[in-house]
């Protein structure tokens, strides 16, 4: 039994746990593919050591991403074309290596990745990932058909590889690690604590865009995009908000700042509409949201009228505001 091993607790609470160990040794693989395809992605696992595989995950769902710790000793796992037939999921999975190494394989391409780094790919592509010895990754699983609606036509066929050590591809790992202090922090309890660790890693993904896609083209730039998004963020109440008012706040000229959003999958303008429409949401789909108005939301996230938000509201997510707070199914 790999030393530490054993003294992994969920590093959040209210985390759903399976352990191979609970289970004679000769059982542990088809039990770990049972648990793995009923939460993670359906799977087949081998594994070379003579006591059996000894591997946990803990799993914890705070709305449409979810997170998946996984720890264990040497094994790997194939998503087959079979499965990908038999047992389909459409999703990203966004991973970060805590402890360890881990391989990646899919058609001809093999990714290593080590301690600090970050892996992407999708579940709908036949791969294998696999531990050599020892690791420890926690998986974000990201919607397939949301990431696809989002970033366009950004294909994930192959496996994309943040390394974190590396200027600028090292600031996936460092924003991904912030994402798991603030669910350690937070426990994740509650609606909102969730709703909010959920725009961070959408807001990672949005950075990971920006590198693979060619838009971010140094540290500088990088750093620069951050800050603009950074400003964006805490002022999306301000009904002023305008590339004015950014470009004024950060000392560069108008042009530089649409410059800084070219290659990105949002205009400039079009990136503060959608982030308004994703904070109003938010608020709408919470407990309790029915004691709050809609126009209160409305006017709370920056838009100047009713009509305009409720039909911007209604044209991004096929559903009006006050049916979306009422929980009720879109109206086409």
């Amino acid at each position: 039994m790999t030393p530490g091993f054993v003294a992994q607790p969920s590093f959040v609470s209210g985390a759903v746990t399976f352990d191979t160990r609970v289970v004679a040794p000769h059982e542990r693989i088809d039990f770990w593919e049972e648990h793995c395809a009923e939460k993670v992605v359906g799977l087949r696992c081998s594994c070379l050591s003579e006591k059996g595989l000894e591997a946990r995950y803990h799993y914890f769902d705070f709305g449409r991403v979810k997170m998946i710790d996984i720890a264990g000793d040497e094994h790997f796992i194939e998503r087959t074309p079979h499965l990908l037939r038999r047992r389909e999921k459409d999703s990203a999975f966004l991973t970060m290596i805590l402890n360890g190494k881990v391989f990646v394989n899919r058609a001809g391409q093999c990714v290593v990745a080590e301690a600090g780094d970050v892996v992407l790919y999708d579940t709908n592509q036949a791969y294998m990932h696999g531990f050599p010895a020892f690791a420890r990754q926690v998986i974000f699983e990201i919607p397939g058909e949301e990431f696809r609606g989002r970033f366009g036509e950004w294909s994930l066929r192959d496996v994309v590889h943040f390394g974190g050590t590396t200027n600028p591809a090292r600031m996936i790992p460092l924003a991904l690690q912030d994402v798991m202090r603030e669910a350690q922090s937070s426990g994740l309890a509650g609606d909102r604590a969730g709703m909010a660790l959920e725009k961070k890693v959408w807001d990672v993904m949005e950075t990971a865009y920006s590198l693979v896609n060619g838009g971010v083209r140094s540290s500088y730039h990088a750093q620069l995009l951050l800050r603009a998004r950074k400003y964006i963020e805490d002022h999306l109440g301000d009904p002023e908000l305008s590339p004015a008012t950014i470009a004024n706040f950060m000392g560069i000229s108008l042009r530089q700042l649409n410059r800084l959003f070219q290659g990105e999958p949002l205009s400039l303008v079009a990136h503060i509409q959608e982030k308004r429409l994703e904070g109003a949401r938010r608020d709408l789909l919470q407990r309790g949201a029915c004691s709050v108005s809609v126009s209160d939301v409305c006017y709370k996230w920056g838009f100047k009228s009713l009509a305009h938000f409720s039909r911007r509201f209604s044209e991004r997510y096929d559903v009006s505001p006050s049916h979306c707070r009422r929980g009720l199914p879109s109206e086409t």
